[in-house]
């Protein structure tokens, strides 16, 4: 199912796992923040759906590179990963739509941390289900579609998150004297 989609895979999965890395770099610079509990919940709520993006992203990206996987399982570990991606963008539009537990920065945040992963994750889960239904060409354009729209939604994500973070100007102990 994956064959010939080896060079899309090692790109999204290369890009996706350098991202992860550079989040950690970001947290780092909310360490020592004023409201550090403010600050954890909205590392909560902001940060680790990016996170967990990619890193669904990432795992399905080497789940293509692995040699003689089962359309079973495959569509196993693709909808699992689509699930769990799912239950982070709603837990999102919970706390910023509906619990309103954290107040958005900026309207466009529902809709780009929440909604449209909501959409994208979704995408993948029907793509999990193409697969389990042995549909390969419709499950294979489905899988690398969905993934490239969660990466992209995280890109700007963790760029937003960036701008916003270095915005908040710098940490405790971090002033110039």
């Amino acid at each position: 199912m994956f064959g010939r989609w080896d060079n899309f895979y090692l790109l999204i999965g290369g890009a996706a796992g350098s991202l992860i890395g550079l989040l950690f770099i970001v947290a780092t610079l909310n360490r020592g923040r004023r409201d550090a509990d403010s600050a954890l919940r909205g590392a909560s709520v902001f940060m680790t759906p990016i996170v967990l993006h990619l890193a669904v992203v990432l795992v399905i990206s080497a789940l293509a590179a692995a040699p003689d996987i089962s359309a079973e399982a495959a569509a196993l570990i693709v909808g699992a990963g689509g699930l769990v991606a799912l239950v982070s963008a709603g837990r999102v539009i919970w706390h910023l739509e509906i619990a309103r537990s954290l107040e958005a920065p900026h309207w466009t945040d529902v809709w780009c941390y929440g909604i449209a992963a909501f959409v994208a994750d979704l995408a993948l889960i029907g793509s999990a289900a193409a697969v389990w239904l042995a549909t390969p060409t419709c499950a294979a354009r489905g899988i690398a579609a969905s993934l490239v729209a969660i990466l992209l939604i995280a890109v700007r994500n963790a760029w937003d998150l960036v701008t916003w973070i270095t915005a908040k100007g710098p940490a405790v102990g971090g002033e110039e004297e």
